[in-house]
């Protein structure tokens, strides 16, 4: 009888066995069901083909190539890579619309806006921006105030990823918002202050564009009476005296502003980045008279004689002091966006983000005005609160640079308005 019992169990074991083995083999096995996740280059084509509507004769694939979507002979992966997807992507847009964008855009995104774009074939990269400044396939993200993306073109494609591309073709409200400069926009979980940017970037918090006010927000005029011997407060007048930064185009103090802007915007950005990243990044044993040229050619007065004159003693003032405080400073990030400027009162304004720290300093500032605080960091003169710091600690600050008008087009730094800062809580690196 236990016998019968033992036989009895094994039965029941093997029959469990059994329909546990057929109730798996039933399913799709687990590398199967990975491969469906992605999109093999012909499912690709195919899709591609009647999203298009285009003619088939013999197989899709030859239409894609008749239609110069495929080329002749090209190869592909097993399953689609992101820089394949991205060169079909791009040649079937341009096969219902044209090559339409700016050349200039092209090579600056594929100068600054890539960060992995060498790791992509030669070839293919063109295709790949195109893509991107398309707003087909957004990258990732290469964190806060990132300039650039990673595209990643060796992944492979997801089936829906894939099928969502081709929807954009038609239907370009689907597609990822790109700036003028190559960069992504993000339009969800936006600032307070959106509506008053020209776009809000996705790579920039919410606290740069909420953190504080503009500087003509609250501020009032006051016009002298000759008739009652009285001073009267008036507002300020908008464009004439302030504009934000999605109307700046509309400002006065420049005739012709919106040309003259579209023209020299990139360079007035690089001369405050220009700038900041000098004085941010300072060395009393090393500092010398190429460090005093680079921050001299980014000031307003520069090719402006005698007041050119006047800057270069300024900053070799600074020079000296540093020296005989022993200080040293550096920064990691500087962060400026185009789409920052406005402005107030006969001077443009740009929005910086700068992370850095001060590493060495002798200099005290008890009793001491603030002007006084640029024995650390060079200003032109006016007043930046920088007198609260601990030696090695990782800052992280917005300033407000502005841009004197002296003449226009030649736009440079005349000084820096610091904001408000807000800490790492960290200490060395």
């Amino acid at each position: 009888m236990n016998n019968d019992k033992r036989k009895k169990g094994v039965l029941v074991v093997i029959l469990l066995a059994i329909i546990s083995f057929g109730s798996f083999i039933a399913t799709e096995p687990w590398y199967v069901s990975a491969a469906s996740k992605y999109i093999k280059p012909n499912e690709f084509i195919k899709a591609l083909v009647e999203e298009l509507d285009l003619s088939v004769d013999s197989n899709h694939v030859d239409a894609a190539i008749k239609a110069g979507i495929v080329k002749d002979g090209e190869e592909f992966s097993s399953y689609l890579t992101r820089t394949e997807a991205a060169a079909l992507l791009n040649r079937a847009d341009e096969y219902l619309y044209g090559d339409t964008l700016d050349p200039k855009l092209v090579e600056l995104t594929l100068e600054k806006r890539i960060s992995d774009i060498r790791s992509i074939e030669e070839d293919k990269r063109p295709d790949v921006i195109k893509c991107y400044l398309k707003g087909f396939i957004k990258g990732y993200s290469n964190g806060k105030y990132s300039a650039d993306r990673k595209f990643k073109g060796n992944i492979k494609m997801s089936y829906d990823g894939a099928l969502k591309c081709i929807a954009m073709l038609k239907d370009r409200s689907l597609r990822a918002k790109i700036s003028p400069d190559g960069q992504l926009i993000r339009t969800t979980n936006l600032p307070k202050n959106a509506d008053k940017y020209p776009y809000i970037l996705a790579s920039y918090p919410n606290e740069y564009y909420d953190g504080w006010t503009f500087l003509f927000e609250g501020v009032t005029a006051s016009t002298y009476d000759t008739e009652t011997n009285q001073w009267k407060v008036r507002k300020l007048e908008h464009f004439k005296e302030w504009a934000y930064p999605f109307e700046i185009d509309k400002s006065t103090d420049i005739p012709n502003f919106a040309e003259l802007k579209d023209k020299m915007l990139d360079v007035w950005v690089d001369k405050a980045r220009t700038h900041l990243k000098t004085i941010f990044n300072a060395d009393y044993r090393t500092i010398d008279e190429k460090w005093v040229e680079t921050v001299l050619k980014t000031d307003y007065t520069y090719g402006y004689g005698k007041m050119e004159e006047n800057t270069k003693k300024w900053i070799e003032k600074y020079v000296d002091r540093m020296k005989k405080n022993k200080t040293v400073i550096e920064s990691d990030q500087i962060a400026i966006d185009r789409s920052s400027l406005y402005y107030y009162y006969g001077s443009y304004y740009l929005r910086t983000y700068v992370r850095y720290r001060v590493l060495s300093s002798e200099a005290v500032y008890e009793n001491k005005t603030p002007y006084d605080t640029n024995d650390i960091l060079y200003s032109s003169g006016h007043p930046i609160c920088f007198n609260d710091f601990e030696l090695g600690q990782w800052k992280e600050c917005c300033f407000d640079i502005c841009l004197g008008n002296y003449e226009a087009g030649n736009l440079g730094v005349m000084y820096v308005v610091f904001l408000e800062p807000f800490y790492t809580g960290r200490k060395g690196k």
